[in-house]
């Protein structure tokens, strides 16, 4: 058997014949935090939580954690908003010009500044952001509520009053970054269905939330979770208020495959169908749609040069399962992965080698571990879909360079965690699109590699069914 070292570093690999060879412009929001000045007038972190700053000023003791070492004041800044303590979250830090972070709790303030030159700190502020919400459980134990948002039409959730969620979190796309123990968290949400909403545009497919009301796991205290199944708990030490909801029904996907091999859709543009195939394009969004033939009207709708969709109809992948692509690649076959493409388009020859599996498993634990949420919409995406196959040589020396990478990157404390842990989905990440969506998706790996059949992948109507189904297993 594998050991967890060896797992992960085909894991990595993995994510690596995944990139296309062709060099992109990299847009990500981790990105956009870096700075040149070392110490910034002012910063709000990409969660939301604001600072004040006090640069060449120390503000020694008050030590939440150890210290640790970040290139900027501003990665040290996104640490706090993530960070989750005995109980609490971040409330400043001090960042040395040596690259030195450390993480203050709730007893430092502006008393212990002092002048000194290359010492850099920061104040949450105002500190009334940390005040606590309403902790009261939203809503009556066990009840069921329809989520009154854009992105969480026709989901149902379940309410879990006073109970944590053991496991379940994942490489979600929306993260910025995936870091280890404390700093594991990112999503802010100021209520139950603002989580849950999260939930909904998130990838793999999020199937419940754990919310702290107030803050005792730190400012982001909202944890998308990928399964639920006996994994309810009583809350433990540390961990405040939390309160945990599930969604446990959603409107019926209609999974009929048509008969024609062409569909009309708006505007009169004619869409060619390929059941049980998936195009390795570049996506430019991903939304929720009941069937395929409503996906393509999504796209012959969009301004955003859409030429064809991938539709999943098992929503393994998440529930925004309508993928709107600008660019086509080749066409690989997939049990439960279907494409349909503008009548025209040039696609390269399809491949018929099967794909490896993937299996996300549980990457972590919130238990055990310690960036705001999405938009109300659906979620934009530039990046490319798994798939690529490299020449043995060229394998066998990416699976050496990644496991050097990661070993490294264990070794100064970097952000991909325990080994084990990062077991799933590479980080997308985009400009917003047409559909004003914040973070980006990309078909995920097991929409694609999974060996889940569908009883049927395409549908004609766009009405709804009037049956409700259960969340894939």
């Amino acid at each position: 058997m594998l050991s967890r070292e060896s797992l992960l570093s085909l894991v990595l690999v993995s994510a690596v014949l995944a990139t296309p060879l062709i060099a992109e412009r990299i847009e990500t929001r981790d990105l956009g935090v870096r700075q040149t000045s070392n110490c910034p007038d002012a910063y709000t972190s990409q969660n939301g939580l604001k600072f004040t700053t006090y640069c060449n000023q120390n503000n020694p003791f008050n030590d939440a954690l150890d210290p640790f070492t970040t290139s900027t004041m501003e990665e040290c800044l996104e640490r706090c908003s993530r960070f989750w303590g005995k109980g609490e979250g971040c409330f400043g830090v001090v960042w040395s010009e040596d690259q030195d972070c450390w993480i203050r709790n709730s007893t430092t303030g502006t008393a212990g500044l002092k002048s000194e030159d290359g010492m850099h700190s920061a104040l949450v502020d105002p500190r009334s952001q940390m005040d606590p919400l309403d902790t009261d459980c939203p809503y009556p134990e066990a009840s069921t509520h329809s989520l009154n948002s854009t992105a969480g039409q026709g989901l149902q959730f379940t309410m879990n009053c006073n109970k944590d969620i053991q496991g379940g979190d994942e490489r979600w796309s929306g993260y910025p970054e995936y870091l280890s123990e404390q700093f594991r968290a990112f999503y802010h949400a100021t209520s139950i269905e603002q989580c849950l909403t999260i939930c909904a545009t998130e990838h793999p497919l999020c199937k419940a939330v754990i919310w702290s009301p107030n803050y005792g796991m730190g400012w982001a205290n909202c944890w998308p979770k990928s399964d639920f199944v006996g994994k309810f708990q009583e809350v433990g030490p540390n961990r405040g208020i939390v309160h945990a909801a599930s969604f446990t029904s959603i409107e019926r996907i209609d999974t009929n495959c048509p008969e024609d091999d062409t569909y009309t859709a708006q505007g009169n543009k004619e869409f060619e169908i390929h059941c049980g195939q998936y195009n390795e394009g570049q996506n430019i969004t991903s939304v929720h749609r009941q069937n395929l033939t409503s996906c393509m009207d999504a796209c012959a709708s969009s301004d955003k040069d859409c030429i064809g969709v991938v539709f999943d109809s098992s929503l393994i992948g998440g529930y925004p399962n309508c993928y709107l692509q600008n660019s086509s690649s080749i066409i690989s076959d997939s049990d439960s992965a279907m494409y349909a493409a503008l009548s025209g388009t040039v696609v390269p020859t399809t491949s018929s080698s099967s794909l490896p599996s993937g299996n996300s498993g549980d990457s972590g634990d919130s238990g055990d571990s310690g960036d705001s949420g999405n938009s109300d919409g659906e979620s934009s995406s530039k990046a490319w879909i798994a798939g690529p196959v490299i020449g043995g040589i060229v394998g066998i020396g990416l699976v050496v360079g990644a496991f050097i990478w990661w070993r490294r990157r264990r070794n100064n404390g970097g952000g991909i965690g325990k080994a084990g842990e990062v077991l799933g989905y590479p980080h997308y990440n985009a400009p917003p699109t047409e559909l004003h969506a914040e973070a980006a998706r990309e078909v995920p790996g097991d929409m694609v590699h999974t060996g889940y059949k569908p009883s049927a992948k395409y549908a004609h109507s766009t009405e709804s069914q009037g049956t409700r189904a259960e969340l894939p297993s």
